[in-house]
């Protein structure tokens, strides 16, 4: 799923108004399996979203300071997700894709907060709107960035789309 989210438009029809931007870079974690992921060691009041059903958010709280919102991307009972660490802007947010590149700049800029997990992301006001896809010369697949020294953390299980400049940067 974290390659096809490349290109996709997220909306958030939130407080503030609309805000929207294309999906541009993405992470896959892969629950049970995957030290570094939050699911790893089983469900947790905090982590039960990553085991429902695929297609619904999951917003967590890192550093004391940013949000970061992942898709849960796997049949329910089973944890998977896709971290949205970038992306370009389309509406309500500015026009500086730097603004939007990681995943709590991209929160951030959405107005997303814990308060937004667990969201249906095809019919709740925060939802993924299909778009053109992207050519597959231009997706970079590589290894995750900014996390510890976990067996899976070189696995190349990071996604972003060539010479976007909302990527963000190890």
């Amino acid at each position: 799923m974290a390659r096809d989210l490349l290109g996709k438009v997220l909306v958030y029809d939130g407080p503030a108004g609309r805000r929207a931007v294309r999906l541009v870079e993405v992470e896959a974690y892969l629950g049970a399996s995957d030290p570094a992921s939050h699911a790893y060691r089983g469900p947790t009041a905090r982590t039960a979203p990553m085991f429902g059903p695929p297609g619904r958010s999951y917003v967590y709280f890192v550093y004391g300071m940013y949000h970061c919102l992942n898709v849960v991307a796997s049949r329910g009972g089973v944890a998977g997700a896709v971290l949205l660490r970038g992306a370009e802007p389309i509406a309500g947010v500015g026009d500086d894709p730097r603004a939007l590149a990681g995943p709590g700049k991209l929160a951030r800029a959405l107005g997303l907060t814990t308060a937004q997990t667990d969201m249906d992301l095809v019919r709740s006001e925060l939802s993924i709107r299909d778009a053109s896809p992207v050519q597959s010369s231009r997706v970079v697949r590589a290894a995750r960035i900014g996390l510890n020294q976990h067996a899976t953390t070189h696995k190349p299980w990071r996604f972003y789309i060539r010479g976007s400049s909302g990527i963000s940067r190890p």
